[in-house]
């Protein structure tokens, strides 16, 4: 009792520190400022298993992923410094944004992350991006920064709804294999600039599990219900640029499902979801026939099919050749933004 309690008691630190110090303490001052390194508690077994467990759940974790970042954009402070770059306001930016954010995610995700690899590089890169991007943000308003909470906010984004959801999203469980994913965040948390006390993953699972919860309903629950104006435009420029990875992505449907895996009151689907309280009028009846038929087939993906390890190996194969495409001949992207606005690269 006293240990769980001691938990519980760092758990709520943790809530408090994010949202006090987290918010004034910036991600980085200067590239010049620090050494990107490996952790010392890094663990190259769990980190390779987290790999594994990517690849044989890689169709379930995009679409967590892709929930994740349309949820983080539902934060002020983090919307406000996307808006003021305007680097993914319209379709064609937000594809350029969001495909290059896939690359580096994939990079972490299939290369081994030693200096000078793919993986070491991507990570410089996007450290780096951010200590710039908070500069020119800052330099306009002293409080718009990319602070620590953004970042384990952000981090939330990639892995939170996986840990959380995982029922949901039809990913195959297994304890060891999510300890391993937790350790791999945890890692790359630490190398893009988390501090270890705003770093969202820890090296329990349990501990995790809980830093994961509270940010899930005292921060992203509440933003997501009372969202800005301009999180929309932004929220559909992000599908409609990456229609050109995966041409099955509607707006109304991937909002509806980013709100029930937050588990935001009335966004159920099935009848036994529904509670007393809740409105009997379904949110999804409004939608058009598309956004229906596409939200009901990615529950009967996600809660069905996925359960069978052929299906899993079909759509994780075509997440493959969507990544080849999008890397290599982007047609959908050529008839979309033409071939100029379509290559995407990186890693220059």
């Amino acid at each position: 009792m006293e240990i769980e309690k001691k938990t519980e008691n760092d758990e709520s630190n943790y809530l408090h520190n994010l949202l006090t110090d987290g918010v004034s303490t910036p991600v980085d001052v200067d590239v010049d400022a620090y050494e990107l390194k490996l952790p010392p508690w890094y663990d190259d077994t769990k980190f390779k298993r987290a790999q594994r467990y990517f690849k044989a759940n890689f169709f379930a974790m995009f679409v967590a992923k892709l929930c994740g970042l349309l949820v983080v954009l539902a934060i002020p402070s983090i919307l406000d410094v996307l808006v003021y770059t305007n680097q993914s306001s319209t379709a064609v930016t937000a594809y350029k944004r969001y495909i290059a954010t896939i690359m580096h995610t994939l990079n972490w995700y299939y290369e081994e992350l030693l200096p000078g690899s793919a993986s070491w590089k991507s990570i410089a890169a996007v450290r780096r991006g951010h200590v710039a991007t908070s500069k020119r943000s800052s330099a306009k308003n002293a409080a718009r920064i990319v602070s620590q909470k953004d970042m384990a906010v952000t981090q939330f984004g990639f892995v939170g709804y996986i840990v959380l959801g995982y029922k949901k999203l039809g990913i195959v469980y297994a304890a060891d294999d999510m300890e391993a994913l937790v350790h791999f965040w945890r890692v790359i948390g630490y190398m893009i600039g988390i501090q270890d006390s705003y770093n969202l993953c820890t090296d329990s699972l349990s501990g995790t599990e809980e830093r994961m919860r509270q940010v899930q309903k005292q921060i992203l629950r509440p933003a997501l219900i009372a969202r800005k104006e301009s999180f929309e435009k932004m929220g559909r420029a992000l599908i409609e640029g990456l229609w050109c990875f995966n041409p099955f992505l509607d707006y109304d449907a991937f909002l509806f499902l980013t709100s029930r895996l937050t588990e935001i009151p009335g966004y159920h689907y099935w009848k036994d979801e529904q509670t007393s309280a809740e409105n009997s009028e379904l949110k999804y009846h409004n939608f058009s026939r598309y956004s229906r038929f596409v939200l009901y087939f990615l529950l009967l993906v996600h809660e069905v099919l996925l359960g069978y390890a052929f299906f899993r190996w079909y759509l994780n194969g075509q997440m493959i050749i969507s990544r080849f495409l999008i890397t290599y001949f982007p047609f959908l992207a050529f008839y979309k933004f033409g071939i100029g606005d379509s290559y995407v690269r990186i890693l220059k």
